[in-house]
């Protein structure tokens, strides 16, 4: 599998896991869920074929943390609407 495949898989992999987490209810079961999902990025990222990993990992994990946030506000302002 070429590098470029491998990190569109990952990056998908990784929107739907902030976007997961950012849905528990609870913030303490939330912050874990982000927690773990920053360590698997490093874990699968050091194993990778990536030429620059430390970039890598830093992208994706801007990213997660973009896509949590984001999903995060788009909840509150449901809510916000539904009340």
């Amino acid at each position: 599998m070429s590098r470029i495949k491998d990190y569109i898989e990952l990056e998908d992999s990784v929107l739907d896991a902030a976007e997961d987490a950012a849905h528990h209810d609870d913030v303490t079961t939330r912050m874990r869920a982000i927690s773990h999902l920053f360590n698997a990025i490093g874990e699968h990222v050091s194993r990778s074929r990536f030429h620059d990993k430390s970039e890598v990992a830093a992208v994706l994990v801007w990213l997660a943390a973009e896509t949590y946030v984001s999903s995060r506000r788009e909840l509150i302002a449901d809510a916000r609407v539904a009340a």
